[in-house]
């Protein structure tokens, strides 16, 4: 099957009434087919915008892609033919490149293979697109809270007890409350002047202006026993049991001034839902992730989307409910739950299942601790994963990876920096484009960039381009199926990417070591 193939399947996907009608159009971002500073018939022509979500608004921003790190590859057989882009008044244009030419867009360490003539690497954001990033991921804060639920203290790693996030509708702010000092007592419903230290779950902290109204959720989260799991251990979950919706305020985080957070929490609405969450659906393809694989853990959330799903899971705000099943259990799960819900009808809520796979063992590098892993997920609206059709996966993952011909899930050494990866189709599901990742094991995690391909779902093979890979270094591959339906990433990897529902599954190999 063809790119050009593979790119029509977005028309009868809609008539098997997938919801097309709900997802934005991606082609109507697209520009039009002939510009006559880029025509289409001799080149490729790269855009990307940022799109902030607000309320019923979508604000696009050009991005300025100038100094951005973005290449060209053509494929010639194995080797490739690089292209430079130049800066056209709408964004980045690749000159000399054949109508029948197959190519990677490549920006930075992300490959995407396509013969697209416009390509959009846009990306949807959350919140005011006038907002300011700060410099920090943490600052400290400082509590001033009333009518908290009966605190629970945290009885083990596993048990975690109560918990405090911060939420914003208005900005990109989700983070989690610590205490460095002192937790608060078991029993306790209130704070006065508790030390606490909030940390980012998505990036640099924004600013926070009161004139553009800028508000916090101040939510706690407790568990709640719910009877057992199918092996008859307890079965305990976390959602929301109590909120503030703080006024609007101003805050520069700069990591030394304190976050006052101060008020009332009072109970949050209950909702309910009622899965049919078939674990041995997602244990069974234990094998698959890798032949020695262990499972870790089961997990189900429930998350808010400000503003809805039409653009699917944009933003992070934190959760409303997570339930996490330890990887040896199996059998299935259907009873009703309830989750804490704080926030106005208009924020959208899916759903999220999924399932983590890791090597047996550890692999130490230079002191740092790594455990090769794949997952398998699935996300959508919850209203649909809580009807009639059973919670399982919707691809399952690739099978037979090899490398340079050989079994990936073997430990060894490549003879070149180029090692051909292969692998075959999923046993179950029918997948849109696969996903190939590199990912180095160095002594420090922070300067190891995972590479990753993604490539259309008839290709079942990839060999990466000269000096991808370093010399004399360590790495495993996980390639992972993608088999959501409204995913391009021979277009719009990264718009599609957040589109509804989400199936994906992966695989992972065994490490191995390039030649010095």
């Amino acid at each position: 099957m063809s790119l050009r193939r593979l790119s029509l399947l977005l028309i009868p996907t809609c008539a098997v009434g997938l919801g097309c009608s709900e997802p934005e159009s991606l082609e109507r971002r697209v520009p039009s087919v002939e510009d006559p500073e880029c025509p289409a018939s001799t080149s490729v022509f790269v855009t990307a915008d940022t799109r902030f979500h607000s309320g019923a608004q979508v604000t696009a921003i050009p991005q300025d892609l100038s100094g951005r790190d973005l290449e060209l590859l053509i494929l010639r057989g194995n080797d490739y033919d690089r292209r430079s882009g130049r800066v056209v008044s709408k964004g980045l244009c690749f000159g000399d490149v054949g109508q029948d030419a197959e190519f990677y867009v490549r920006s930075g360490t992300a490959y995407y293979r396509s013969h697209a003539r416009r390509f959009d690497l846009s990306v949807n954001r959350h919140g005011r697109p006038d907002a300011v990033a700060s410099a920090v991921t943490e600052t400290p804060a400082r509590l001033d809270l009333t009518g908290l639920q009966p605190w629970q203290a945290s009885a083990s790693p596993s048990e975690p007890g109560s918990q405090l996030q911060v939420v914003s509708g208005e900005v990109e702010w989700v983070a989690r409350l610590d205490f460095p000092t002192a937790r608060p007592g078991a029993g306790v419903t209130l704070t006065q002047g508790a030390e606490a230290r909030a940390s980012s779950q998505w990036g640099a902290l924004p600013v926070l202006d009161a004139a553009k109204g800028d508000r916090l959720y101040v939510n706690q989260l407790n568990e709640v026993p719910s009877g057992t799991l199918p092996s008859g251990a307890p079965l305990k979950y976390r959602t929301v049991v109590g909120s503030l919706h703080a006024p609007a305020a101003s805050f520069t985080p700069n990591g030394d001034t304190a976050l006052a957070l101060s008020g009332a929490l009072t109970e949050v609405e209950q909702a309910s839902f009622t899965p049919e969450w078939i674990l041995s659906a997602f244990t069974a393809h234990r094998a698959e992730a890798h032949p020695d694989a262990v499972i870790a853990q089961g997990r189900f959330d429930v998350l808010p989307v400000t503003y809805g799903l039409r653009a699917g899971r944009v933003g992070r705000q934190g959760e409303l409910f997570t339930l996490e099943v330890p990887g040896d259990e199996t059998g299935e799960l259907t009873r009703r739950f309830t989750y804490g819900n704080p926030y106005p009808a208009s924020w959208g809520i899916m759903g999220s299942a999924s399932y983590t796979f890791l090597a047996p063992t550890s692999v130490v590098v230079g002191g740092q601790s790594w455990r090769p892993n794949a997952s398998i997920v699935v996300m959508d609206r919850l209203s649909r994963m809580t009807a009639d059709d059973p919670v399982v996966p919707g691809v399952s993952p690739p099978r037979l990876v090899r490398i340079d011909g050989a079994e990936a899930a073997t430990v060894r050494s490549v003879s070149s920096t180029r090692p051909v990866v292969s692998w075959q189709s999923p046993q179950e599901g029918l997948p849109r484009a696969y996903q190939v990742e590199f990912i180095p094991l160095t002594a420090d995690a922070a300067t190891a960039p995972t590479v990753e391909f993604h490539v259309p779902s008839d290709t079942l093979s990839l060999t990466p381009p000269p000096g991808v890979l370093a010399a004399g270094a360590t790495y495993y591959v996980r390639v992972t199926a993608n088999g959501s339906p409204f995913f391009v990433p021979w277009q719009a990897p990264y718009t599609s990417a957040d589109l509804l529902p989400i199936r994906t599954a992966g695989t992972f190999s065994a490490v191995f070591t390039t030649p010095s």
